[in-house]
């Protein structure tokens, strides 16, 4: 993913972000994101929420930019927020900052360059961004959002944190 200069983001990984207010982070690390209506009305969803105005603020500042989504149906595998940033991506050929296990497996069989939360708070930290993924995955946890033991043993290694 370090290539890839341009990126669609889906609804998980942006309230996950702003939920950790690190949405900064974003174009710290792409030229440029691109999200699409049906991303944004499901980030819009919960406006009382902290991620939800975090995320309308980085609108506000340019850090996001909303685009157009014409798709087919979705798969049925994506939800409507999926399958409008996997067509997004498709079509202008770029990134996709996607979570949901099903999304990512079904992107990269279409040939599409994905990231999660995870790799992007690795890749992050690699980039001298932030010093510790560890605290960052504590804040998502204890928030309620849920991340497989396994992604984040791996994403520890990937950042030189895990115990040996």
């Amino acid at each position: 993913m370090t290539s890839v200069r341009i990126v669609v983001a889906d609804a998980g990984p942006l309230i996950a972000l702003g939920r950790l207010g690190v949405l900064h982070l974003l174009p710290a690390l792409f030229a440029e994101v691109q999200v699409t209506a049906t991303v944004l009305a499901e980030c819009a969803a919960r406006p009382g929420f902290i991620d939800a105005q975090r995320i309308e603020q980085a609108v506000r500042d340019g850090w996001l930019k909303p685009c157009d989504d014409q798709f087919e149906k979705p798969s049925g595998r994506l939800d409507p927020g999926e399958a409008s940033a996997v067509a997004r991506a498709l079509e202008i050929d770029a990134g996709l900052l996607l979570d949901d296990r099903a999304a990512v497996v079904y992107a990269r069989a279409l040939g599409l360059k994905v990231i999660g939360t995870l790799g992007l708070l690795v890749l992050a930290k690699r980039r001298g961004l932030i010093e510790q993924v560890a605290t960052l995955i504590g804040q998502l946890q204890v928030g309620g959002h849920y991340l497989g033991p396994s992604a984040v043993q791996a994403a520890l290694h990937a950042a030189g944190e895990a115990a040996n």
